[in-house]
């Protein structure tokens, strides 16, 4: 699903959404588009691999940026499209949105009414 949501960004932006120059720039780059996480979804991140949660602490925490104007131009439905790609860019896994229930949301409805009327 983050796959998914980074071509749909990026098929809106016309431009890489996340542009870091080195591994670990390109995690502070989903964290300055994104927001940081929460220290509960770093904790339940530190349950899935194997690493000190404490290194985290030392991290510089972003906030999550109104990034709606970067696809106000191309998106008619912003609201929904945003909702959708922020459930898809969920930073725990087993939270993140499903391609079932992704294709169910709000944002997908035109495309779901035109497939029952052909």
């Amino acid at each position: 699903m983050l796959a998914t949501a980074c071509i749909m960004a990026e098929l809106a932006t016309r431009e890489p959404i996340f542009q870091g120059k080195s591994e670990g720039d390109q995690l502070f780059a989903i964290f300055r588009t994104l927001g940081s996480p929460t220290a509960e979804q770093f904790q339940e991140y530190a349950k899935m691999v194997p690493f000190d949660a404490k290194l985290f602490n030392d991290f510089k925490t972003y906030a999550r940026p109104n990034i709606s104007s970067e696809f106000s131009n191309s998106i008619k439905d912003i609201d929904n499209f945003l909702d959708l790609m922020y459930k898809m860019f969920e930073y725990i896994p087993s939270k993140r949105i499903t391609a079932t229930e992704a294709l169910k949301h709000p944002f997908f409805k035109d495309v779901r009414d035109k497939m029952l009327i052909e």
